[in-house]
């Protein structure tokens, strides 16, 4: 019985399916090889493409269409600005230059006419341009530039991309960039009138889709197959499947031989099924895989889906099947659609069982090897050919399905490449606006007065202000520390702006340093006028090593045991006092000891006190010394002749040494510095 199937509803969906697994996103569905390449009058070609069942044109793009966008007044959306400053780039200034500009791209209206008039010439006059093609912007980057001086990194300080290319006609795409003066130059010089290129392009990366004719096919089969063809087939199977493995292809004969006489009678059609699934069993059994279970009838044994896919390509052999096929391209929803025939074979011929397992008709004294791994087909019971009845009842005993310019969407990329014409106007700008100068007011601790902090000072705070005229005066503080100087370093910066004042004078500061203690000084400390450039921090009071020498040996022979060098100086202003002990029995002729004294003062005044084995604590008279820090201890010529006179002074002198207060300083009316005022250029109480 001849049962013939023309039209398959079942591969037509499958068929469709794939047609539209990638043309659903797009509105168009354009056919390739209607593509149309037309050259206008400007020397412009445009390619085209008809969409399917209408008589709409689509164009691609050509790149000349990129463009510089345009206002609604005709001006071209481009800025190059050249700029500079009066100042020098290391005293605040800038140089170099700002690009920005819009592109687009698409027909220019002139243009669009004069295509679809000749579109009309070459086609029908029903032919329309209908726009241009539906270009997606390619994954990744589909906007970029190439260009030696914006992609410098030397030269272009900063380069802004808008992103994604416009997937409209008219959509704007952006760049911008900041050069440094170099980069201004040599970008300026390359965008030049009538030079050929210039040094910067714009790229744009698209994807478009086309619908191809994919492949041509006929798929047909007849299953109508007689047992004593089923018989040969089964021979021939098993010659294919064992025919390297001589013992294993015996006992497979002589297993389906046994088999084959259980197998029941009477089909209408189809006969020979029943000894190709026999068949089949007996390959599994051979070769170890005994999960198709059954019981030796052909229909209660099962395969697995490998093995149907042998039995279909012997079937294509034997040309139970035939599958006439050609394709125009390489693409693997082609190969899913080959694959689709074999489906449906499946579907149509056979069923699923599960696997069983079963005692196999097979003799049980019998010993079979198992075969090769490369013969086993790992049956797992999946499918086994349906009954003849079922065959013919179901209407599949033959079939044939006919595909004609079965047509796919096949995406294709679309790059863009567009060179920034020359001949745009520069414009070039001095910033030199004072509403916007700012100066800076620079402090530096002095490197003297580090030292100081560590003993001396907390920290200084330095207030600002500039009077300007026509708004507010401006004023600001900045305080130096220790731990500021650590982070920071010594340089303290305080912003003025400008602010659009007139005012040319300079600004004024005051300082004011915190003491150990808590004291400020100065209390009020006078305005000083400052300086542009920087202005130098410098301790109100300064180090001095004051170094104390004696000849010991002459000392001792003296009958001194100490001599003690005492010194009287001012310090923020106050008269302080200071000891510095040399001990003859510490055989140390030497001794140093800092003090800290005014910075305008010159020098200090100082004594001895002498402690004598015989004559007690001594006191000589209070003298003068300027910038010299080196004091000798020498021995008084009247010590020696022990002058009684001189004595008793002396004596009298060291019986009133007065106690300083803690931190050195003499009590008002206590001072002795009053006499060496001029000559060691005192300023203080």
């Amino acid at each position: 019985m001849n049962v013939s199937i023309k039209n398959t509803r079942r591969l037509a969906l499958l068929v469709l399916a794939l047609a539209l697994s990638l043309s659903s996103m797009w509105g168009q569905r354009l056919l390739a090889d209607t593509r149309l390449q037309i050259t206008l009058d400007d020397g412009t070609d445009v390619v085209l493409f008809r969409a399917d069942q209408t008589s709409n044109w689509y164009y691609l793009p050509p790149s000349e269409t990129i463009r510089i966008a345009e206002r609604e007044n005709g001006d071209k959306e481009f800025l190059f600005i050249k700029f500079t400053t009066d100042d020098k780039v290391e005293n605040g200034g800038a140089q170099g230059g700002l690009l920005h500009f819009l592109v687009v791209w698409g027909l220019e209206p002139d243009q669009t006419n004069e295509l679809a008039s000749k579109l009309k010439e070459v086609r029908s006059s029903r032919a329309k341009v209908a726009g241009p093609v539906e270009m997606q912007p390619r994954e990744g980057t589909s906007f970029a530039l190439t260009s030696a001086t914006l992609l410098d990194k030397d030269l272009t300080r900063t380069l802004v991309i808008s992103g994604v290319a416009p997937v409209m006609e008219g959509g704007r795409a952006a760049i911008a960039a900041r050069l440094d003066k170099n980069g201004a130059q040599l970008l300026e010089a390359a965008m030049k009138k009538n030079r050929g290129a210039t040094d910067f392009s714009v790229e744009f990366y698209y994807d478009f889709t086309t619908v191809v004719s994919a492949a041509d096919a006929t798929y047909k089969y007849n299953l109508d197959i007689k047992q004593s063809q089923g018989d040969a087939m089964v021979y021939d199977l098993i010659k294919k499947e064992l025919d390297n493995e001589p013992e294993l292809y015996d006992q497979a004969i002589a297993l389906y031989d046994k088999n084959k006489t259980e197998m029941p009678k009477g089909c209408e059609v189809a006969d020979g099924l029943q000894n190709l699934m026999a068949g089949l069993q007996a390959i599994d059994i051979v070769a170890g895989n005994t999960s198709g279970g059954g019981t030796g009838s052909a229909f209660e044994y099962g395969t697995s889906e490998s093995m149907m896919r042998k039995m279909y390509d012997f079937f294509r052999q034997k040309e139970v099947v035939t599958v006439e096929w050609s394709s125009s391209i390489a693409d693997e929803r082609v190969d899913a659609v080959q694959d689709a025939f074999f489906q449906m074979f499946l579907q149509d011929a056979a069923e699923p069982t599960m696997p069983e397992y079963m005692s196999l008709n097979s003799n049980p004294g019998q010993q079979i090897e198992m075969g090769d791994d490369a013969v086993k087909n790992s049956a797992q019971g999946g499918y086994r050919f349906q009954s003849c009845t079922q065959l013919k009842t179901r209407r599949k005993v033959s079939k044939e399905i006919s595909l004609k310019k079965f047509e796919l969407p096949v995406t294709k990329p679309y790059p863009m490449v567009y060179n920034l014409p020359g001949g745009f106007p520069v414009r070039e700008v001095n910033l030199n606006d004072p509403f916007f100068q700012h100066r800076d007011i620079n402090f530096i601790v002095d490197v003297e007065a580090m030292d100081i902090f560590d003993q001396e000072i907390n920290y200084v705070t330095v207030n600002v202000r500039k009077r300007r005229s026509g708004t507010e005066d401006f004023t600001d503080a900045a305080t130096i520390s220790p731990a500021v100087m650590k982070d920071k370093g010594r340089l303290a910066i305080i912003t003025y702006a400008r602010n659009g004042d007139g005012n040319t004078e300079t600004y004024e500061y005051q300082a004011k340093w915190s003491l150990r203690g808590g004291e400020v000084y100065p209390e009020n400390p006078k305005w000083l006028k400052g300086n542009w450039q920087a202005v130098t921090l410098q301790a109100p009071i300064r180090p001095r090593d004051i170094e104390f020498e004696g000849d010991l040996e002459e000392l001792r022979e003296a009958g001194i045991t100490r001599a003690t060098l005492q010194l009287r100086y001012l310090k923020y202003g106050k008269e302080t006092e200071t000891n510095i002990p040399l001990t003859v029995s510490k055989n140390e002729p030497l001794v140093t000891g800092r003090i800290f004294t005014d910075r305008e003062q010159t020098g200090y005044a100082y004594r001895f006190i002498i402690n004598h084995k015989e004559q007690g604590k001594l006191a000589t008279e209070w003298e003068a010394k300027i910038n010299d820090d080196y004091v000798y201890a020498s021995v008084p010529e009247e010590l020696r002749e022990k002058d009684t006179a001189w004595l008793q002074a002396a004596k009298d002198a060291a019986n009133v040494l007065l106690q300083p207060g803690p931190d050195g300083t003499i009590k008002p009316g206590e001072g002795i510095l009053g006499k060496f005022k001029e000559i060691l250029n005192l300023i203080g109480e």
